[in-house]
């Protein structure tokens, strides 16, 4: 997969984080969540983008109020938190 911007006006259809997770296998996936569990963690969303590279992200999301960005495998560096 290539660098996974969505074109503009494109519909992102509503998926689960594990069906995300199983479609974008390692890369890093920006989505408008959806749906949340009892402890307001998101459990469903729409693809905003996705890419290798979790900087080139930062273009797509501008125009979106509520976004969750994670990555879908093992991360390629130490993540600071």
């Amino acid at each position: 997969m290539s660098s996974g911007h969505l074109q503009e006006g494109s519909e992102s259809e509503e998926l689960t984080l594990s069906q995300i997770a199983g479609k974008y296998k390692d890369r890093w996936v920006a989505i408008v969540v959806t749906a949340r569990d009892a402890n307001s963690q998101p459990t469903k969303g729409k693809i905003v983008t996705q890419d290798v590279d979790r900087y080139r992200l930062r273009q797509s999301l501008a125009k979106h109020d509520e976004v969750c960005i994670f990555y879908t495998g093992e991360t390629p560096y130490p993540l600071l938190l």
